[in-house]
């Protein structure tokens, strides 16, 4: 493959390039896919996996391939039955990190009681909720905890300028982990200063590894719009998400007229911009976003984001796929992609959606039709997963979760993970993997040498990311250069 380049010296031609001359990309084949299961009903980890979708109940995936499944088995003894499985990429069966009813450091005493968000980041550090046994009380029965070190109790209080002195936390609904190794909680404190007993907030952590700070991004009674005063957060799952530098995009509910009080948000790490508002308009004209509160979000590196997000109006074409608040990718009522049928889509589920860092949008989609064969995982409008049709060591997978905790993607996205069940009649986790043509230059493995790619790297870069941060085997600064050095030279 030739790439075309400015006749200039190296820098010039890279800030040409930035300000947008010789924009040039260069296409690359089509990914390859492989999908193989990870964690399926009837593994053996010192008891079979148990059956149905809570074999697996939650999962994580990092840009390396290495993945972390919550996972229930037939333990006999309920308080020992979950786990949290370990593996990296197609190789099974993986590893158990934890398992409920195990002794942790602290508090002294306390047993892990159940797991709440499984995360994991580019160095294979992750943030954790668990619930705790063997503790006194309910008031000491959750903290958040970075790998298997307690950061937080429940009931200890916050140091975050922002709340009012002998703030407690009193629980938290999700954690998140970025590349930096900062942790965002959404949490429920007690502080004096508000008037509900529990009041909501969303806090960061940084430096879990050392002597820690906390930050709150928002928390109940904040006004976000004038006048009006968060009230609440959506405490979902797939509510709430956090990159890099900060990076935030979260739901508030806001005091005052029902239909205009839900907002996605995202925090850049300074400011607060409110993407979308129940109420107001959306990306189709004459029609006002519906509620949003339970709708799902996510966001990359960059800033990028998307929502799957409900408008007033008729309920025969009210959901639809959303990138960056304009693009819509699939809408309730729309025809699917040409390449799959004549059918229309009819829904999107209640579980989650994706964005890679170079815009890829992953999501599960429902449309008209036969029963067997109506639902798939898309990436835009590129079908990876059908039910029905595609299959795994052989088998068909006849069925796809649409529900909660149901698919998540690395931030590059080419690891997957979703919900599935074989003709066999096993289900459980399945990893995706879409691998295109190795070329260095392509970092953001979008299949195109492009600008995007610089940017993908540096962003990378700055977040301590192996991948780039040790480019060429030259860690460092050194790292920026070999990159670059790819980058000009293309691929063949």
């Amino acid at each position: 493959m030739k790439r075309e380049t400015c006749r200039c010296a190296p820098f010039a031609r890279l800030m040409a390039l930035v300000a947008g001359s010789c924009l040039s990309g260069a296409a690359l084949a089509g990914p390859v896919v492989t999908i193989t299961p990870i964690v399926v009903e009837l593994d053996f980890y010192g008891w079979p996996i148990t059956s149905g979708f809570g074999a697996s109940e939650n999962f994580a995936v990092n840009n390396s391939g290495v993945w972390l499944v919550e996972s229930d088995t037939t333990n006999p003894n309920g308080d020992e039955d979950g786990l949290v499985i370990r593996g990296t990429g197609h190789t099974t069966p993986g590893t158990i990190l934890f398992t409920e009813g195990q002794a942790l450091t602290l508090p002294v005493g306390a047993l892990l009681d159940s797991f709440d968000s499984i995360t994991i980041n580019a160095h294979g550090n992750s943030a954790f909720n668990f619930f705790l046994s063997n503790v006194p009380g309910l008031a000491f029965d959750s903290g958040v905890y970075f790998n298997d070190n307690l950061l937080i109790l429940e009931s200890t209080f916050s140091t975050a300028a922002s709340f009012s002195p002998n703030t407690p936390y009193t629980g938290w609904f999700e954690v998140r982990i970025n590349d930096q190794d900062q942790i965002l909680m959404l949490a429920s404190v007690d502080d004096p200063a508000i008037a509900s007993t529990v009041d909501r907030a969303l806090v960061i952590i940084d430096n879990p590894a050392g002597a820690f700070t906390e930050t709150v991004i928002a928390k109940e009674g904040d006004e976000l719009i004038t006048g009006r005063f968060v009230t609440d957060f959506s405490t979902g799952p797939h509510s709430i998400a956090f990159r890099n530098n900060a990076r935030t995009i979260f739901i508030a509910d806001m005091d005052g007229d029902a239909a205009t009080d839900g907002l996605v948000c995202q925090y850049d790490g300074s400011t607060i911009t409110i993407l979308a508002r129940e109420g107001h308009p959306s990306p189709v004209a004459g029609r006002n976003w519906g509620t949003l509160i339970s709708t799902a979000v996510d966001i990359n590196n960059s800033g990028q984001w998307v929502m799957r997000g409900d408008l007033d109006g008729a309920t025969t074409d009210d959901a639809m796929i959303v990138r960056n608040g304009t693009d819509i990718l699939a809408r309730e009522g729309d025809p699917i992609p040409v390449s799959i049928g004549t059918e229309t889509f009819t829904g999107f589920g209640t579980g989650g959606v994706a964005i890679a860092d170079n815009g890829d949008v992953i999501y599960v989609a429902l449309w008209t039709g036969d029963a067997a064969t109506n639902t798939g995982i898309f990436v835009n409008n590129t079908l990876l997963v059908q039910k029905g049709v595609s299959t795994v060591d052989g088998w068909t997978v006849t069925a796809i979760s649409t529900v909660q905790d149901n698919i998540t993607a690395s931030p590059d996205g080419r690891w997957i993970i979703f919900e599935g069940t074989l003709a066999d009649g096993r289900d459980g986790a399945f990893l995706i993997e879409r691998l295109f043509p190795v070329c260095p230059a392509d970092f953001d493995n979008n299949g195109t040498v492009e600008v995007a790619d610089i940017f993908a790297f540096l962003a990378a870069w700055f977040a301590g990311d192996p991948a780039a941060f040790n480019f060429g085997g030259t860690p460092g600064v050194p790292a920026i250069f070999a990159f670059l050095a790819a980058w000009f030279a293309g691929c063949g």
